[in-house]
């Protein structure tokens, strides 16, 4: 595989039906999205873009609107993506949640990574982490999108090792999801971390690469929904 399908941006995007603030900051805010009929549950979505200010939530309405439409209440999160202070991200999505409240949390890409990284937050009931960038030393050692995890730590990421999935227990539910073709977040980063975390599910695809797993009208998404209702 050459290239990824990167047909899900062209999809229709329309904006959630309100909007929460939970910071001063232009970033700091969650789209809400309500089902018509009374919701299941309670979905935090975070969406990825390795952590670069220029790849913001809009890529991800589409979801959004998808699993509203499939009856949970969606929350599409917007955090601030500031190179070399990840603590400040990492914190909007701490605070995203406590705004939540009791959820699921889907993270798509970086989005997987910030998902498993604050998997312990007292909000979270479960995670499904679409191929996540689990594990920041290996991806900062084999230099993934041209640097991205060095500009997004701003230090080495085995100084950050407190923020890294692979290297921290997993304390709560979660299954991870990839696509065999990815060429974005290459799929031994969810098998490295199965292997780390066997209490974790994992979910591989044949012949699917990075952006289907967030194109609703993929059939990645009735698994999505399937696994959604595991933790409902």
């Amino acid at each position: 595989m050459t290239e990824e399908d990167r047909s899900v941006f062209e999809l229709e995007v329309h904006s959630g039906d309100s909007t929460t603030s939970f910071g001063a900051d232009a970033d700091q805010v969650i789209e809400q999205y309500a089902p018509s009929m009374p919701a299941i549950g309670d979905i935090a979505l975070i969406h990825g873009g390795y952590w670069r200010p220029e790849y913001d939530r809009a890529h991800l309405r589409p979801f959004a609107q998808a699993l509203a439409d499939a009856g949970w209440r969606t929350h599409l999160v917007e955090y601030r993506r500031i190179p070399g202070k990840p603590d400040a991200t990492i914190e909007d999505i701490k605070s995203a949640l406590d705004a939540i409240g009791e959820c699921i949390v889907i993270g798509h890409s970086a989005g997987g990574h910030l998902a498993l990284a604050v998997h312990s937050h007292e909000s979270v009931r479960a995670v499904i982490a679409l191929a996540p960038v689990s594990d920041l030393v290996v991806g900062d050692a084999e230099n993934y999108d041209d640097g991205a995890i060095s500009e997004f730590l701003g230090e080495l990421a085995t100084e950050r090792l407190d923020i890294n999935p692979q290297s921290n227990p997993l304390t709560k539910p979660a299954v991870l999801i990839h696509g065999h073709d990815d060429i974005r977040v290459p799929v031994s980063q969810s098998r490295n971390f199965l292997s780390a975390h066997p209490a974790a599910g994992y979910i591989e695809l044949e012949a699917t690469g990075h952006f289907e797993l967030i194109d609703p009208r993929h059939d990645t998404f009735k698994l999505i929904i399937t696994e959604l209702k595991k933790f409902a």
